[in-house]
C-alpha cells in the first residue's frame, strides 16, 4: 500500500495525487494523511466516483485515510450510450481571476484552475483569453507554465489581439498565440461547450 503525507496540500493537489497513484499508476490502494477537512470531503467524493472503499480515522485535526480499489469491480468507464460531443470544450477567460472573488481568493482558485486542466480526462481543444484575462498569460507565471504545459499537449492558446493593444500589453505575451474576433468566435461556435472560470 502506498502511503502519502499530503499535510498542507491545497485543492486540489491531494486528489491530484491520489488519481496518479490509483488511476495511472494502478496502485490497488492509497494510505493519505492529511489536514483539512475540504481536502477530506473531496477525497471521499474522489472515492465514491470511482467506485474505491474509503475508510478514515480522525484525531486532533488530522486525517488517516484508506482508499482501496475494489479487485472484483468491473474497471469505471464512461457510459457508452452518452452522445458525443462534435468537438472538445473551449475554456473562455475574460478575467484574471476565477469568478468575480475579492482579494487574492480569485487569483488562487484560478491558477488552481488551470492546473487542474492538466489532471482531468477532458482536456480542452482551445483556450481564449479576452478583455482583462489576456493579463494571465502576459504576466502569471503559473498559468503560462500551464498553458505551456496544455499547449505541449495539443491545446491552442488564443489571447485577442485588440484586448492586448487595448491594454498595453502586446508585447508582453508569452505564451501561445495572438489571434483577432473571428479565431475567437470561430472556437467559441465550433465548441462542443463553452466554459468560462
Amino acid at each position: 500500500m502506498k502511503k502519502m503525507d499530503l499535510k498542507g496540500l491545497a485543492c486540489p493537489e491531494p486528489i491530484v495525487r491520489v488519481k496518479k497513484a490509483m488511476v495511472d499508476e494502478g496502485e490497488a490502494a492509497v494510505s493519505v494523511t492529511i489536514d483539512s477537512r475540504v481536502t477530506r470531503d473531496n477525497l471521499a467524493k474522489f472515492a465514491a466516483t470511482k467506485g474505491f472503499h474509503f475508510q478514515e480515522t480522525e484525531k486532533d485535526g488530522e486525517w488517516e485515510i484508506v482508499i482501496e480499489a475494489d479487485p472484483n469491480a468491473a474497471p469505471v468507464t464512461e457510459p457508452t450510450d452518452a452522445p458525443a460531443l462534435k468537438q472538445p470544450p473551449v475554456v473562455l477567460c475574460t478575467r484574471p481571476t476565477f469568478g468575480a472573488a475579492t482579494g487574492d481568493l480569485g487569483t488562487i482558485l484560478i491558477r488552481a484552475f488551470f492546473k487542474t486542466l492538466l489532471n482531468v480526462d477532458a482536456k480542452p481543444a482551445k483556450i481564449l483569453f479576452v478583455n482583462e484575462g489576456v493579463t494571465l498569460p502576459c504576466f502569471d507565471a503559473q498559468v503560462i507554465e500551464y498553458c505551456r504545459e496544455l499547449e505541449a499537449l495539443g491545446c491552442e492558446i488564443i489571447s485577442c489581439g485588440t484586448c492586448l493593444d487595448y491594454l498595453g500589453h502586446m508585447n508582453d505575451l508569452k505564451v501561445g498565440r495572438v489571434g483577432n474576433m473571428y479565431d475567437i468566435a470561430s472556437a467559441m461556435m465550433d465548441a462542443g461547450h463553452l466554459v468560462e472560470p
